[in-house]
């Protein structure tokens, strides 16, 4: 075991400018050839209904279920433009045969029909429900219902298919079962949309304020590190190599179980994390307590206080960026496609109760500590702040590696890092990323 340092670590410059510069390319090659990956998956089509599909279904077919209002040709010609995978725009050719213009459903479900098996047997069902087609088996039917997201859109098709053979009052029933369904995806969405709406005007409320008082001290300094410049570049180098042999260990570990599959996010985390604090406590001569007790100080109920302000200002910002790169960039893949698909694979309350504690509880923890308790401080020594922000932030966004997400990502690291800033405490950090992650696990999941 590594013992620890009695005083901040200052390595000598001959050999850790060499090490350091080593470690980086290593660091963009990896980097470059995860980028290459996830491209390549972004690309691959998805094998069943996305939650954008799946949002776009609620968003178009509710008004017409609570206000009986028709669905306009702007309005398909929009949801066609947004939608990229085979499978929602699979599903948005059953909305359109039911809500639409049937000869045109026809058109786009002809032309955009799921590679691979799973394409035939919707085409055959879909023939089946809106043409003259032969009515499929049971076990094929399931299948589609499944891809097509086991929603709305997908209850909507059986029921037409059962009409078919003449079941017209369990068709009947299962409509109703689908327009139940639907209010309630209806009232989430309109309620995670009021609050996020509450948020962001309380968001503007805090920024204003920020302004007001900018030229006010902070109510604590930052913390202070003792190691230099070179220690920290190889500490966070350091972790970022942990933060690449995590996951494919944990998936090589995990290799002989394929159901348990999905523990290689829980175990990769908890891997580089502990990576990450050890070498943090290492370079910097401290026991964990004593780290935990320079990054946190303060009255917890204050700090939290101020972490519900700068959710608040979190969500107002990232809206305003979200917006804006809208207008600049077209539509794509989701930048966390890969995390919804892992998402909706989980079955059973265990792994989805483990998946929620890393996600809106470990990786926040770890992450803050990293970027907003330790690198924020270190970059804005000798008073550089506005840089440290920036630095910090943009770090915290390429970490992620989905450069679609950059720009929001960035924006919520800059919020949290204004925290940091504002408080001298990692506590309103910890809080704005562990709601914002744990929202989206809730809102993923309840769509899943």
């Amino acid at each position: 075991m590594v013992s620890v340092l009695p005083s901040p670590w200052h390595p000598d410059r001959r050999w850790a400018d060499p090490l350091i510069a080593l470690l980086a390319l290593i660091a963009l090659l990896a980097a470059g050839l995860t980028l290459q990956a996830r491209r390549g998956s972004s690309h691959r089509p998805a094998t069943r209904a996305t939650l954008q599909g799946q949002i776009l279904e609620a968003t178009l077919a509710g008004p017409r279920l609570l206000a009986r209002t028709q669905v306009t040709p702007r309005e398909w010609a929009k949801a066609r433009a947004q939608l990229k995978d085979p499978w929602d725009l699979a599903l948005l050719a059953v909305l359109m045969a039911e809500l639409g213009d049937p000869a045109e459903a026809q058109a786009l479900a002809g032309a955009s029909v799921p590679p691979g098996p799973g394409g035939e047997r919707f085409r055959q069902a879909f023939l089946a429900a809106y043409g003259q087609g032969p009515v499929p088996e049971a076990a094929v039917r399931a299948e589609v219902r499944t891809r097509l997201g086991n929603a709305y859109g997908a209850a909507l098709l059986e029921a037409r298919l059962l009409d078919r053979q003449g079941g017209a009052e369990a068709a009947a029933a299962l409509r109703a079962q689908a327009r139940s369904a639907l209010l309630s995806r209806l009232l989430v969405l309109g309620g995670l949309g009021l609050v996020v709406m509450a948020f962001a005007a309380g968001g503007l409320g805090v920024g204003i304020y920020l302004w007001i008082t900018r030229a006010q001290p902070p109510v604590r300094p930052l913390p202070e590190w003792g190691l230099s410049g070179r220690a920290a570049a190889l500490v966070f180098l350091g972790w970022f190599m942990a933060f690449f042999a995590a996951g494919n260990l944990a998936l090589l570990l995990l290799s002989p179980w394929p159901a348990l599959r999905w523990a290689a996010v829980p175990l990769g985390t908890l891997f580089h994390a502990a990576v990450g604090v050890r070498l943090i406590c290492w370079a910097e001569g401290l026991t964990f307590r004593e780290l935990w007790a320079r990054v946190a100080p303060g009255p917890t109920a204050r700090n939290l206080g101020w972490g519900v302000a700068f959710l608040a200002l979190a969500v107002l910002l990232v809206m305003a960026v979200a917006l804006a790169t809208s207008l600049v960039l077209k539509p794509d893949q989701s930048p966390q496609r890969d995390l919804q698909e892992l998402l909706r694979g989980l079955s059973g309350w265990a792994p989805s109760l483990a998946m929620f504690a890393v996600v809106a509880g470990l990786a926040p923890f770890f992450e803050e500590l990293l970027f907003r308790g330790f690198l924020f401080p270190v970059l804005a020594r000798r008073g550089r702040v506005a840089a440290a922000l920036l630095g910090s932030a943009l770090l915290f966004g390429a970490i992620h590696l989905q450069p679609a997400g950059l720009p929001t990502l960035g924006t919520l690291g800059l919020a949290m890092a204004l925290a940091v800033r504002q408080t001298g405490s990692l506590w309103p950090a910890i809080l704005v990323h562990a709601c914002w992650n744990g929202s989206v696990f809730v809102l993923m999941r309840a769509l899943a």
